[in-house]
């Protein structure tokens, strides 16, 4: 039975604490992912945002004073907030990628007549948009571009695939990009040439920013855009439950890095925040290497921003074929390498790693293809000590399962429905028998190596609860149980991010980083874990989510 709670204040009045709790959460149900204290009853928390106390309510009681405001949970379970190592924040919260969205289970025909329907609200300007499925806009259209000149051959277009890896253009958006029959594939891209040499109008992951780099040129409109993105990006965090999170693909030369200093500037932000600079596979190495060297930047005492991560491609995705693969695509698109692309090629990548480390920067490398996870591993194994980690990791070769450990790499994961099997029948044409070993989240979890989950947003949900379903439903790619998954969202995320010792677990002396559920999870089938709800967030003990129901 339940200590009444008035005993609870006349037992503590009987002792002396050093410090007094601003807030107090009892009756609770507290999962601390403590593996010394896993389980709590309630949690003190001082003015300072940290946790005082965590255990039975009684020695929690004892920080309560006149002043300090209690919370009865009810019994609802709470977690430490958790922590998505990959997300694209800005991005996924942008106007500036358009508003022209396609439906990527639909036919031609319908993205048609959507994209009238949008050029005809915006005849001015590039038209952008996003959301078809490049297999099928290559089945049902003879010719791309065409398509497109058909909506408008003087407005330029560029659309986004839905994997993000391609994009769909019109004449004048080549146009405007410089892409002619002349014209080379870019590093890591690739642009679809008909028979006569001219282009489709579709091209391949990095030949993708040729167009994007004209459409999104900096300006001051933009720049606006941007901000307001962050902004838009805190309150989705913190509705999910998110306290931490790694902004993936920072385009700093287009004004990412200034609208996200500006937000910690004037204290708008609503989870810690670890920025990860884009690589630029088309400059000069030199010099990009000194402009991202003078950009780092780790946050210091109450500072939420920090600019300590470099995002790298290493190839693209298998969907495309241009993951890069050990052994050729048993079916490749025309014009790509029948191993994939290299966005940046081994001992660029080398360079890259060894030379940011030095200055602090740790690297997240995109890596999907087995030879992609190789050469990444590689180029870790010569940068030194780092929280280095390798994301996607969709296929590696039996060898390199051991060496993440070995080398201290963080294997990063986004279980999705893609990976369920209807899903993975659609890679067979592509790669045969490989698709069946794709995602090894569990047979890397096993070899001892650190694994975290996260969103990848806005190609996969934000909601940490999706993920965890969907790590836990993968049949031999799961994780083993809901433990081994609240982990990767939470203290091992926090060791990725170089917080573990002050996040990602309810404990004495850290953070009240936390989250508090509808629902207790441990007691729910694993199909109904992603419809339970976030009620309540807490950063260092503020709050910045509150359900109307809590």
């Amino acid at each position: 039975m339940r200590i009444a709670l008035s005993l609870l204040l006349a037992a503590a009045s009987s002792i002396v604490c050093a410090q007094s709790a601003e807030r107090i959460l009892y009756n609770g149900t507290l999962y601390t992912v403590n593996a010394q204290q896993p389980w709590a009853q309630a949690i003190a928390i001082d003015s300072d945002g940290q946790i005082l106390a965590v255990g039975d309510e009684q020695t929690v009681m004892a920080f309560a004073d006149d002043d300090s405001e209690l919370i009865d949970l009810q019994g609802r379970l709470v977690l430490p907030g958790f922590q998505d190592t990959h997300a694209h924040v800005l991005d996924a919260s942008s106007a500036a990628q358009g508003d022209c969205q396609l439906d990527p289970q639909a036919e031609l025909a319908d993205w048609q007549a959507t994209l009238a329907d949008c050029q005809a609200a915006k005849p001015d300007g590039w038209l952008l948009g996003w959301g078809h499925s490049l297999h099928t806009l290559l089945e049902q259209a003879a010719s791309p571009r065409a398509v497109l000149d058909e909506i408008s051959r003087e407005q330029p277009i560029a659309i986004m695939e839905e994997t993000s890896h391609s994009y769909w253009l019109n004449s004048a958006a080549l146009a405007q990009a410089g892409i002619h029959a002349d014209t080379s594939d870019p590093q890591g891209g690739v642009i679809l040439k008909n028979a006569d040499g001219e282009p489709t109008g579709v091209v391949l992951d990095n030949a993708g920013d040729l167009a994007m780099d004209k459409a999104l040129a900096p300006s001051q409109a933009l720049q606006t855009i941007y901000y307001q993105a962050v902004l838009d990006g805190q309150a989705a965090l913190a509705e999910n439950g998110i306290t931490s999170v790694a902004d993936a693909r920072v385009f700093w030369r287009r004004g990412h890095l200034e609208a996200w200093q500006q937000a910690a500037a004037q204290d708008q932000l609503l989870a810690r925040t670890t920025l990860g600079l884009w690589a630029y596979p088309g400059l000069d190495d030199a010099a990009q290497l000194a402009d991202l060297k003078a950009l780092y930047h780790a946050a210091q005492d109450d500072e939420l921003l920090s600019v300590s991560q470099i995002k790298f491609y290493v190839d693209g995705i298998v969907h495309n074929t241009t993951a890069r693969l050990a052994e050729p695509y048993d079916d490749s698109l025309p014009g790509v390498d029948p191993r994939g692309v290299y966005y940046f090629t081994p001992q660029r990548l080398k360079r890259y790693v060894r030379e940011l480390a030095q200055v602090g920067f740790d690297a997240h490398i995109h890596a999907i293809g087995d030879q992609a996870v190789s050469d990444a591993l590689d180029a870790v194994a010569g940068a030194g000590q780092g929280r280095h980690r390798l994301t996607h990791v969709e296929l590696v070769k039996a060898e390199d399962i051991p060496r993440f450990a070995k080398l201290g790499v963080i294997a990063d994961f986004q279980p999705s429905q893609y990976f369920q099997p209807s899903f993975l029948a659609d890679n067979y044409p592509l790669i045969g028998k490989r698709a069946d070993q794709m995602l090894p989240m569990r047979a890397l979890y096993d070899s001892g190596a650190h694994v975290t989950l996260s969103s990848d947003w806005d190609v996969n949900p934000l909601s940490p609860l999706g993920i965890l379903q969907n790590a836990l439903s993968l049949g031999k790619r799961s994780l083993p149980n809901l433990e081994a998954a609240i982990r990767a969202y939470t203290l091992d995320a926090a060791y990725t991010l170089r917080q573990e010792h002050t996040t990602g677990s309810l404990e004495v002396g850290k953070q009240a980083d936390l989250v508090v559920l509808s629902d207790n999870l441990f007691e729910l089938p694993v199909a109904q874990i992603g419809e339970v709800e976030v009620l309540w967030t807490l950063l260092g003990g503020e709050e910045t989510f509150r359900h109307s129901e809590f």
